[in-house]
């Protein structure tokens, strides 16, 4: 059976700051693609006769995700306020809980690429996201 993309639970921490709130993202968000921003270390060696070799040195968890904006709802509010979507540095900065199964994935995070899209005058405002892992994440399981 394949896993399906709602089966997927994704959290951002809503108040940084202070002690944490996971508010679920799948509230508003619609879509979400998943990367590792792989770093590569490419050489080609003499022996190989032109032919190149790689190997995965490290990389950087990052995540996509798009939906439309909904005024009240937890997420929507911090990714939207002031104080989020128009500063930066650690205005910015949070955590993100992945939620497959009985597996969970926390993650220090930026938020970056903040677009409030807009669209057709009739339907909801379209928004991205795009989420920048901080580090080596926290691998646990749901009790």
């Amino acid at each position: 059976m394949p896993e399906l993309n709602y089966q997927i639970k994704a959290e951002l921490n809503t108040t940084p700051s202070a002690a944490e709130t996971w508010s679920d993202l799948g509230v508003m968000m619609k879509n979400i693609s998943q990367a590792l921003n792989e770093v590569l270390y490419q050489a080609t060696y003499l022996s190989d006769e032109g032919w190149g070799s790689s190997e995965v040195t490290g990389g950087q968890y990052m995540v996509t995700f798009t939906g439309d904006k909904k005024v009240g709802d937890p997420v929507s509010d911090y990714i939207f306020s002031d104080a989020v979507q128009y500063a930066f540095g650690e205005a910015r900065k949070t955590q993100l809980r992945l939620t497959r199964g009985t597996k969970t994935i926390t993650w220090e995070v930026t938020l970056a690429n903040i677009t409030d899209a807009g669209g057709d005058a009739n339907q909801p405002n379209a928004v991205t996201l795009v989420i920048h892992g901080n580090g080596k994440p926290t691998f646990g399981t749901v009790v």
